[in-house]
């Protein structure tokens, strides 16, 4: 068995290729503004309303501050480890699984109901 590796073959593009290529790159610099703005509005809207995952975590953290409820309450209840509530709550990145929420909105009296509509078009 030897050990060789291949060799790269390099061809120079056929017109009707570089015609196409150039079509493509056209396209892709004519949409980029529209991209960008459309990233720009929606990064807007998640500073400002949050992720849907951060408004369901501000929500149980709510409502677990109106029942008077400390992290060590929300562990007994749902076997979550304090140290993990607290990252939940405060991590800007926290990113739980819908088993965790369901667990979490359990603790504190709520019932999680998910669905799906129909995005920005």
């Amino acid at each position: 068995m030897t050990n060789e590796r291949g060799k790269r073959v390099y061809r120079r593009a056929t017109e009707e290729e570089r015609d196409r290529h150039s079509e493509a790159r056209r396209k892709i610099a004519a949409e980029i503004p529209e991209i960008r703005n459309r990233a720009k509005v929606r990064l807007e809207a998640i500073k400002r309303d949050g992720t849907p995952i951060r408004q369901v975590l501000g929500a149980l953290q709510a409502e677990r501050l109106r029942q008077g409820l400390s992290l060590a309450d929300i562990h007994e209840r749902s076997g979550i480890d304090r140290a993990a509530l607290s990252r939940l709550e405060n991590n800007e990145e926290a990113n739980p699984t819908l088993a965790t929420l369901e667990r979490y909105a359990s603790a504190v009296g709520k019932h999680m109901i998910v669905f799906l509509s129909e995005g920005p078009t």
